[in-house]
């Protein structure tokens, strides 16, 4: 799974609430759009099942998902011990994703804006 996180009252960016929640899980705050616009970095909008939990119902999340890229990715810390963190090549994200298509395009897209950034 990517990072990520809701909202706060009052903020209206998804762009800046999806790097506040990844600087917050990450601990990596120099995260930057990819390709220096935030609007372009967009790769996915996703419609998401959320199962039922303690906390709350079966839902369903419209998740906005960003490459972002960060200089410093040995200063990376997870969050929570729960939610460790690492970094992996497009193909072995590709391998983790156990057929989940909705993250599976997600990386594939990442994969293509990355080597058309760096290419």
């Amino acid at each position: 799974m990517q990072v990520g996180g809701h909202g706060e009252a009052g903020e209206d960016d998804p762009y800046a609430v999806a790097r506040r929640e990844a600087v917050e899980e990450t601990g990596l705050i120099d995260l930057a759009p990819l390709n220096g616009d935030p609007a372009r970095s967009l790769v996915q909008i996703a419609y998401v099942e959320v199962p039922a939990s303690d906390d709350e119902p079966a839902h369903h999340h419209g998740d906005l998902r960003y490459a972002l890229v960060t200089s410093m990715p040995d200063a990376i810390r997870a969050e929570r011990v729960e939610a460790p963190l690492r970094w992996c090549t497009i193909p072995v994200a590709r391998a983790l994703c156990r057929g989940d298509a909705g993250l599976l395009t997600g990386i594939e897209r990442c994969g293509a804006l990355l080597a058309r950034t760096v290419g």
